[in-house]
């Protein structure tokens, strides 16, 4: 039994320890996170003024992701670097497929890093990620119309893949409520009109994921959240711009 307690204890307590090791994983992924969402809202707020170079005070290279990246890293402070348990500490976090004001004003900041383990066990190393999506405020100055509205040739609204008019810019369909489900529950689901959910032609509508993205009354499900099926980049135009689009049948046309 001594024997045999010389080889089972330090083993059991080599488990422990890596074990309470996951309390302080979940501590550094928490403050990962929380550096993004603070790194990336600062950024969307200053959306319009980096979009227009415009204003006072703007934090220099704010729409770069060099300052994303060196921004995080000072949210995140010393205490990560000392005790987060991430191998190589800050240097070690990788920001590939991190892209700042792009595709008309998104902010993606994607994280992954390395776990070092306290005690060497033969483990290979873990990777974790976590991203941040956020769209920045940009502004509306009513630019793209040429001239003032009149009741012959009032303004509307238009998506850049839509095919009708909106008069209302409150519109449901311009402001889809979008949820997550699993890939396997969709087809038993129903949008507000009682429709079933078809696959998105324009990103494959989930196929081989674990989760789907839907709205309310949308008859498409998606397995990219920022699918232009989903997404909507709204302009104001005049009705005589609409081109072939007919009226929306909830808000209605003139």
């Amino acid at each position: 039994m001594t024997v045999e307690a010389a080889f089972i204890v330090p083993f059991f307590i080599l488990c422990v320890i890596n074990l309470l090791f996951g309390i302080q994983v979940v501590e550094t992924s928490s403050r990962i996170t929380a550096a993004l969402h603070e790194t990336g809202n600062s950024i969307c707020s200053y959306g319009y003024a980096i979009e227009h170079g415009t204003g006072e005070g703007i934090p220099a290279g704010i729409g770069s992701t060099v300052y994303a990246m060196t921004s995080v890293s000072g949210h995140l402070g010393e205490t990560v670097e000392r005790r987060g348990g991430i191998k190589g500490g800050r240097a070690g976090i990788s920001y590939l497929g991190s892209s700042v004001m792009s595709d008309g004003g998104i902010v993606k900041l994607s994280v992954t890093y390395g776990l070092k383990f306290p005690v060497n066990m033969g483990i290979r190393t873990y990777r974790l990620g976590t991203s941040y999506y956020g769209h920045a405020w940009v502004g509306y100055d009513g630019a793209s119309c040429s001239s003032p509205a009149t009741d012959e040739d009032p303004i509307v609204y238009i998506t850049r893949t839509g095919t009708v008019y909106h008069t209302d810019l409150e519109c449901r369909y311009l402001n889809p409520s979008t949820k997550s489900v699993a890939a396997g529950s969709v087809s038993g689901l129903r949008n507000r009109d009682g429709e079933i959910y078809h696959v998105c032609e324009l990103c494959g509508g989930g196929i081989g994921v674990g989760s789907v993205y839907v709205t309310d009354y949308g008859n498409r499900y998606h397995s990219d959240l920022y699918c232009s099926g989903i997404r909507r980049d709204i302009q104001a135009v005049h009705l005589s711009e609409v081109g072939g689009r007919g009226a929306c049948s909830v808000c209605g046309g003139w």
